[in-house]
């Protein structure tokens, strides 16, 4: 059974897949955007579909500015602030 972070995991996974032009499957967990051709306007544009997919907002401040972070490391910190804004709405209702 695969649980909703783990879903949204994959999909973020395919998402960075499909701009790097690579097949999901060969990301590792070291694996740098960097080391799959993406440069640092590929990384912000990235950003920006995972902001508009998720509805939130990615501080590209700290190791997400450059693309020498890891893919698994960015996936991650997107799933942390997806988390974070749930718990926020369901805390406001």
């Amino acid at each position: 059974m695969t649980t909703f972070g783990e879903s949204q995991r994959a999909e973020m996974l395919a998402l960075i897949a499909a701009e790097a032009s690579i097949d999901p499957a060969v990301v590792q967990a070291s694996t740098t955007v960097a080391s799959l051709g993406v440069s640092s306007l590929d990384l912000i544009e990235i950003i920006f579909r995972l902001e508009s997919e998720y509805g939130i907002e990615i501080p590209t401040d700290g190791p997400l500015g450059t693309p020498e972070v890891t893919v698994f490391a960015l996936i991650d910190h997107v799933l942390e602030i997806v988390a974070s804004k749930a718990a926020a709405v369901s805390s406001d209702a």
